[in-house]
């Protein structure tokens, strides 16, 4: 039997709703489909084996790279496209196939188009890459990484040829949840950092407080934000996570200060109003 070229991993817990419309979009796309169930109390695991795909179960860790790198085990496809529940493809098969047959690099970028409650929005993320190479790696805002946690060399795949939409912050309710637990497991992977001492690894502290930062901007808890941007530039200065927290940091204090002002002005108006 032939080696698959292509497969889809998802990793998932009661999805029974958001399931379907993502296999529907995956067929005529991938070779296989498997769904590892982390403990769904929902018929998620029947809707995935009613579309075909392969699945397998574990346990919810709170650590998504674990979750990731268990569902790919015993997956034979030379790349693998990862995908959630709430993602949606759209692809030409043909390309992408031709596209994965002549590279080199060992991971790809893939446009992620945003559906977002505040507007759209586009980023490229690591979605498709080849499992004999890379593992996973973050308790939460996983990445791919090769030996010794070196960076991935990767390419980009064309829009045309392959497309994400990705559904998960379309409401404002969405997005707070979503930050809520982001900022539990970050704190969690802090905890594991300092009890490790002088053996944890700087970058992987400075990166954890950076993405804390942005959760908690995202959760709408503006003065957690403001200490962790503050803690990670005192850290790290002068480092690319210090730029960013910079960067973070200032769009914050423009956005504080730009309600304020326009709670300011709202007051003179009203005041203006009364006899």
């Amino acid at each position: 039997m032939a080696r698959p070229l292509l497969a889809a991993v998802l990793i998932v817990k009661n999805e029974a709703a958001m399931l379907p419309a993502c296999l529907e979009s995956l067929a005529g796309v991938v070779d296989q489909i498997h769904v590892h169930d982390t403990g769904s109390t929902d018929s998620t695991p029947a809707v995935a084996a009613r579309y075909g795909a392969i699945v397998t179960h574990g346990g919810w860790h709170d650590d998504f790279s674990a979750a990731r790198n268990e569902a790919q085990q015993g997956c034979p496809a030379t790349w693998i496209l990862a995908v959630d529940a709430d993602h949606r493809v759209t692809a030409d098969p043909g390309a992408l196939r031709r596209l994965l047959a002549e590279v080199t690099t060992d991971a790809l970028l893939v446009q992620v188009d945003g559906a977002h409650h505040a507007g759209p929005h586009t980023q490229l993320e690591t979605r498709l890459y080849r499992p004999g190479s890379l593992s996973w790696t973050g308790r939460v805002h996983e990445r791919l990484a090769g030996p010794g946690s070196s960076p991935p060399d990767q390419g980009t795949v064309p829009a045309a040829t392959l497309r994400l939409h990705h559904l998960g912050h379309a409401t404002y309710a969405d997005r707070i949840r979503r930050a809520d637990r982001n900022i539990a497991l970050g704190k969690l992977t802090l905890d594991e950092l300092i009890a490790q001492g002088q053996a944890a690894d700087p970058r992987q502290i400075a990166r954890t407080l950076l993405d804390l930062g942005r959760d908690c901007m995202a959760a709408e808890q503006l003065q957690q934000a403001v200490d962790t941007f503050a803690l990670l530039r005192e850290m790290f200065p002068g480092t690319p996570e210090s730029s960013q927290a910079n960067d973070a940091l200032s769009r914050l204090m423009v956005g504080v200060c730009y309600d304020r002002f326009c709670r300011f002005l709202v007051d003179q108006l009203q005041a203006a109003s009364r006899p």
